[in-house]
């Protein structure tokens, strides 16, 4: 008799508590009472997303039984699906699949459960969607697919799988990224290992003439530059507007960054298509000694050069 006297609101945050802590009788005398089965507590989550979230399975087959949208979604668009693969409930995500939910549902950045299990690295999780039928090469809004998450996470099993499964290597997002770029944007050099190791192209470039080394450089990630220099990228490859591996180096201060690449042999009187030189880019002290050091090296190299031919 209590239960019925509450409010809505009283009643469906109580069936919230007891789906939350697993408590699948209070959330039965509830709903027998007459709880709200989609009742929004917060920013749009049901509990039904809730049991999901946690793999409450007996909670949620209640839930279900008694009506509970499958496909109702929270402000930013997750559906309960998105939240048990995002936590890996393997059975509340065959639960939710075999009553029907949509495997292609989408938040609102365009991503699909596949991308909430790839980005988290859920590699046991991500199967089962794929065994299912998901979509390898969906896309967000941006163009990324999920191994473009995978990689940018480095989740290594989680990339693997996706190839595995014929994943494209290749994809690229609507600024004409791959999975490579953002492996080496974030400095990740075992996420590019294994992309290059399967093949992906070293030289590939984006919609404004960026490499993954040039991405690499200009967020001065020196393991990924040291790893891509390795494997044969190019050091005086140039983006659209001329710029080098080197001037992006400078033009952010990322001095370790700009000590591989001289080491490595990148000419530190390049310019770009303003005549800007590396020197020019520099925005400290530290910078400029150490162009200004590589330059005078390049110099002593060059007479050292013309000595030995004259004689």
């Amino acid at each position: 008799m209590a239960a019925a006297a509450m409010s809505d609101a009283d009643m469906g945050k109580a069936l919230w508590d007891a789906v939350e802590a697993g408590n699948t009788g209070e959330v039965t005398r509830l709903l027998v009472a007459g709880a709200p089965v989609n009742w929004d507590v917060r920013f749009g989550q049901t509990p039904l997303m809730t049991a999901a979230e946690r793999g409450h399975i007996e909670s949620m087959r209640v839930l279900l039984d008694r009506g509970a949208d499958l496909e109702a979604k929270n402000k930013n668009g997750l559906t309960a699906l998105h939240w048990a693969a995002y936590n890996c409930k393997l059975e509340a995500m065959a639960l939710l699949l075999d009553r029907g939910a949509n495997l292609e549902a989408k938040d609102k950045a365009g991503e699909t459960a596949l991308f909430w299990a790839a980005r988290t690295g859920k590699v046991k999780g991500m199967a089962l969607l794929l065994d299912r039928g998901a979509d390898l090469e969906a896309k967000n809004k941006n163009g990324l697919t999920a191994l473009h998450w995978a990689a940018y996470n480095c989740k290594l099993e989680a990339m693997a799988l996706l190839l595995d499964r014929g994943a494209n290597l290749e994809a690229k997002d609507k600024a004409g990224e791959k999975a490579l770029f953002w492996a080496a944007r974030t400095g990740k050099p075992e996420a590019m290992a294994l992309l290059l190791d399967r093949g992906a192209n070293l030289e590939a470039k984006d919609k404004d003439g960026f490499t993954a080394l040039l991405w690499a450089a200009r967020n001065g990630k020196p393991e990924a530059m040291a790893l891509l220099l390795d494997r044969g990228a190019d050091l005086d490859v140039k983006d659209e507007n001329g710029d080098t591996a080197l001037l992006w180096a400078a033009w952010n201060g990322h001095v370790e960054a700009m000590v591989i690449l001289l080491d490595r042999g990148a000419d530190p009187e390049t310019r770009d298509k303003d005549g800007q030189s590396a020197l020019d880019r520099c925005g400290s002290d530290t910078c400029r000694r150490v162009i200004l050091g590589a330059e005078r090296l390049q110099r002593w190299h060059r007479r050292r050069l013309l000595v030995t031919w004259l004689h």
